[in-house]
């Protein structure tokens, strides 16, 4: 199916089914969209911190009798990994760069990222995005 005008291929970031006009009193979405970052570094390195200790070897934490104990890598990950992926839709829904979370492997690859790379692919999201439309 050809459309008639071609701009009908390019979309806007955020898709018309996420955009509507809004007339709010609250905090400046600059603010929000601060908080949300650091939120995000934090969840950054939680989920590293939980893995490196996941990585550990778990014998040496477990009791010599009774039930086994459950890694933390077990129970706290997978609550980390859907936190940070909310934050990271929120973080772009708010800079107007909500197709980018379109990318199935975006998660994997932000996290495979030391601190710093994080960092600075954040810092590309605040210059290049805009929380004022």
């Amino acid at each position: 199916m050809t459309p008639d005008d071609p701009n009908d291929f390019f979309r806007p970031p955020n898709d018309n089914a996420y955009e509507t006009d809004e007339v709010r009193t609250g905090p400046p979405l600059a603010y929000v969209a601060e908080k949300v970052r650091h939120t995000l570094e934090a969840l950054h390195s939680l989920i590293h911190e939980i893995r490196q200790r996941g990585a550990q070897d778990p014998s040496a934490a477990a009791p010599s009798s009774g039930p086994p104990v459950s890694t933390p890598e077990e129970y706290l990950l997978p609550a980390a990994l859907y936190a940070f992926r909310s934050a990271i839709v929120g973080h772009l829904a708010l800079n107007n760069m909500l197709a980018l979370a379109n990318d199935n492997d975006l998660d994997d690859r932000l996290l495979a990222y030391s601190r710093d790379e994080f960092k600075e692919w954040l810092d590309c999201i605040d210059q290049s995005g805009s929380v004022t439309g």
